[in-house]
């Protein structure tokens, strides 16, 4: 064999398996996103596509999940002897529950927007099941208002830096077309303009399919406003625009009232869609205080079956000698090699996900723990997905896959994962303060302010000021423009 063949050979391999771990990747994010129950059927999916993953235990076999056997001190820690080395094989505060006791608590409706689009997603056609991860990926990253906030360029360098992930700009944004057709309209947009100008197209196209010509028309010069005067819509100058479209003042409000029927907040809006459908959710996690001062926690895994690696293919792959047969028998050694493999990979992201679960759990509780023990909102830090990453070791897109849509039962008292978390900002003299501080304060001085002359941004600071908020005028219009609260001008009434 040539020297070329033999670097084409090992450059095949080494593509090969980067392609094999960046799909582990791949797999360990979705089956982390997902719950007990889906998790059950996706384990029953894959028990049937694959036979060589199967339920059961063995003696011992590294190639074997069970939340039965994890082997972790089920003893509280208090401040003296609590340990978070989160590299060490040992979980000191983690215990599994593997029974079939777990209790059902009644709560509201708790499937976010991102479970909606994905089950959407299951509906598309993709190119490929590269471009069916990178959506997930970018519905995993979506804000509260359902926007894509970062750029793509930085969304590229998250998947290459955390999850050895090599894709390209062009990529992200094909991936992000598709989840731009998902519903309700202007989901996964990059901003306020962007979210409106799809969902001006999709009314552009449902009545040009209506051959409702008339409102056609009107949605066009929508958004012509929108694509070319966007500047001026945000100012509220209706006049100015009226005379650069060349419109009469009645035709004009027919044209500015669809502007206003637009939703600025679309992922607000999936999540209020089945707001009231009260459903019944097992906790995540049980965690129980006394008064001590220790605390501990459960992971719930009771419904997850122990699996492993079919004994018998497993001894035909180790007893196999190549040398000794024919291409046929080849061919089918490769399809159990490859069946096995992928059990493996299986049964390591499963392994994975209940490890991500218990360190996020754990380093919440490290960060969290005077409210853990008071349960007074008084006693909750500020805290963020970034800082919980940063104590595990992982990235924050993990982070926020295991929090979404996660419950833990603190002393009988429900609470979304979620609810642990505040985010702060520092003020004019340097001080931390609750982002829902500031977002409260906003809303209530405008709720209350003179509708005929409303507050300005600096307005709005010197109030904020009075309630002992010391932030500037661009922090006010940060936080307006994020709540999707108009300026001065748009909210004038007469």
């Amino acid at each position: 064999m040539s020297g070329r063949q033999q670097t084409t050979i090992k450059q095949e391999a080494k593509q090969e398996a980067t392609i094999r771990v960046s799909m582990q990747q791949v797999l360990d994010s979705q089956l982390l996103e997902l719950g007990d129950d889906d998790l059950l059927m996706r384990i029953d999916n894959e028990i049937n596509e694959n036979s060589a993953l199967e339920e059961g235990r063995e003696d011992s076999d590294e190639n074997e999940f069970s939340v039965e056997d994890e082997d972790y001190d089920e003893q509280g820690f208090t401040d003296d002897d609590i340990n978070y080395n989160v590299d060490s094989e040992e979980l000191p505060v983690y215990t599994s529950n593997s029974g079939d006791s777990q209790s059902e608590i009644p709560i509201g409706e708790t499937k976010s927007f991102i479970d909606e689009l994905n089950e959407q997603l299951a509906e598309q056609e993709m190119e490929d099941e590269k471009q069916r991860a990178l959506v997930e990926y970018l519905i995993a990253s979506l804000d509260d208002n359902g926007f894509v906030d970062r750029p793509l360029a930085s969304i590229a360098d998250d998947l290459l830096f955390h999850h050895n992930i090599e894709v390209s700009e062009e990529e992200l944004n094909r991936a992000l077309k598709v989840l731009q057709r998902l519903d309700p309209p202007g989901i996964g947009a990059r901003n306020l303009r962007e979210c409106m100008l799809i969902q001006l197209d999709r009314k552009i196209d449902e009545y040009e399919e209506e051959g409702n010509g008339d409102r056609v028309e009107v949605l066009k010069k929508a958004k012509l406003i929108v694509e070319k005067h966007f500047d001026l819509f945000k100012r509220n100058e209706r006049s100015q625009l009226a005379q650069i479209l060349n419109l009469d003042p009645q035709i004009f409000n027919v044209v500015f009232a669809e502007l206003t029927r637009l939703n600025p907040r679309p992922g607000l809006a999936l999540s209020e869609s089945s707001e009231g459908k009260a459903q019944a959710v097992v906790p995540d996690f049980i965690i129980e205080t006394n008064v001590d001062g220790n605390i501990s926690f459960t992971l719930q895994g009771g419904k997850i079956p122990p699996l492993r690696v079919n004994k018998a293919y497993q001894e035909m792959i180790d007893h196999a000698d190549n040398a000794k047969l024919s291409d046929s028998k080849k061919d089918d050694l490769k399809y159990i090699k490859n069946n096995v493999e992928r059990a493996q990979g299986f049964i390591n992201a499963i392994r994975k996900r209940q490890e991500t679960l218990t360190k996020t759990m754990r380093a919440i509780i490290e960060a969290q723990r005077p409210f853990m023990l008071s349960q007074d909102d008084a006693d909750l830090k500020p805290l963020t997905g970034g800082e919980i990453a940063k104590r595990i070791g992982m990235d924050g897109s993990t982070v926020s896959r295991a929090v979404s849509n996660r419950y833990a039962l603190l002393d009988g008292t429900l609470y979304s994962l979620k609810d642990f978390f505040l985010r702060t900002k520092r003020n004019a003299g340097g001080e931390e303060v609750l982002r829902t501080q500031i977002e409260a304060a906003l809303t209530e001085i405008i709720e209350n302010e003179d509708k005929s002359n409303p507050l300005n941004d600096t307005e709005i600071a010197e109030e904020m000021k009075k309630k002992g908020l010391n932030i500037q005028r661009r922090t006010v219009a940060k936080y307006r423009s994020q709540l999707q609260i108009p300026s001065a001008n748009m909210r004038k009434q007469f």
